[in-house]
């Protein structure tokens, strides 16, 4: 293996065979007398310390209210029908099947799956048109 160093007084770069080690050679650049130094070893490269955190202390957050119901659009609910906006999800849900949430203090109503806005489909028939209307 070759040990490569620059000369000290031109510094033109010299590469000697290892068993050149301590002998004097003539520089090819300027012609001087140059020591062939030992091979330096590249530093040791330190790598960045981790992190370690601290455990949280703090007791978990408890849910507010009982977790969502895994609604599905097969269940029979109340009220009018309504579509998930999320295009992921996409659930047909009835009245009775949504949340509630706050938002920007009013509150509206949302798919208890994604937690996504809702739009109406189809309104329950009123009390009058189930009583009197056409079969």
């Amino acid at each position: 293996m070759d040990i490569r160093f620059a000369c000290p007084h031109c510094a033109q770069r010299i590469a000697v065979d290892e068993s050149g080690i301590g002998l004097q050679i003539e520089c090819p650049g300027c012609h001087s007398q140059v020591t062939v130094p030992a091979p330096v070893k590249p530093p040791a490269r330190k790598l960045p310390k981790l992190r370690v955190e601290e455990p949280d202390n703090t007791p978990p957050l408890e849910p507010q209210g009982p977790p969502p119901a895994a609604a599905k659009s097969g269940k029979k609910g109340k009220g009018a029908q309504y579509k998930c906006t999320n295009p992921r999800c996409g659930m047909v849900l009835r009245e009775s099947q949504l949340l509630t949430q706050q938002v920007a203090g009013r509150m509206s109503q949302v798919c208890p799956k994604c937690r996504m806005n809702v739009t109406l489909m189809a309104k329950p028939p009123g009390f009058f048109s189930r009583m009197f209307g056409k079969k």
